[in-house]
């Protein structure tokens, strides 16, 4: 089965942070410092990355190129739509405040029925915009494929994800029914005996995010484009 960057293997993607930023973040924790300070460090550590050239900033994918031309033509049919919601609002104004729902169908009804000609007007003006924004798109990068070896440890991290799911959907509903005091005790004891499921997960996800960022972000190419 093949796996899209789409679905699968961006999910490996947490948070966006470089792998020193990640033992930073841990390091912090580790030394009881609060989030707010901690994001405040990890910042630092981002500017610092950045002034070295370690960070790779990717180019966003720049939106068609619009003429005067064009822009006028954007503007000609705003101003279209904005004449004819004007005389809407009249005739139905002029109903006044006794107008019921039926009446107010009534009027938009007869008023699209009386003004065609301009609806149809407005319909392929936009369609001729929106063609030639689309002629002027710039092209989307090709999206990298994933090598098999990369495929199989994001098919088995997904796995063992898939299976803590599972594992904390039915303690969940097993606390449904539970005490107080047996609620405290199952969850220490889960916690405690897929811990270093949880370590293991958290492991690889890192490895296989470092490994995907490597191959799909580039100077014009953003995760978030594929």
């Amino acid at each position: 089965m093949k796996i899209k960057i789409t679905t699968i293997a961006l999910s490996v993607l947490l948070s966006g942070v470089s792998l020193a930023q990640e033992n930073e973040r841990t390091r912090l924790a580790e030394r009881g410092i609060s989030k707010k300070e901690t994001i405040v460090k990890l910042g630092v550590i981002r500017r610092g990355l950045a002034r070295k050239g370690e960070v790779n900033r990717p180019k966003r994918i720049q939106k068609p190129e619009i003429s005067d031309d064009l822009q006028a033509q954007i503007n000609g049919v705003k101003d279209l739509q904005k004449a004819l919601q004007t005389e809407i609002n009249e005739k139905v104004n002029e109903l006044g405040k006794d107008a019921t729902r039926e009446d107010i169908k009534l009027t938009v009804e007869s008023f699209k029925e009386n003004n065609q000609d301009r609806i149809k007007e407005i319909k392929a003006a936009q369609a001729s915009i929106q063609e030639e924004l689309e002629a002027n798109r710039p092209e989307k990068p090709v999206r990298p494929e994933l090598n098999d070896e990369l495929k199989a440890k994001v098919g088995a991290l997904q796995t063992k994800r898939n299976e803590m799911h599972h594992a904390n959907k039915a303690l969940h509903e097993n606390l449904k029914e539970a005490s107080k005091e047996d609620r405290k005790e199952m969850i220490t004891a889960f916690k405690e005996e897929n811990k270093e499921k949880h370590q293991e997960i958290k492991t690889q996800a890192q490895e296989v995010k470092g490994e995907i960022r490597s191959l799909v972000e580039t100077e014009v190419t953003r995760t978030s484009d594929l």
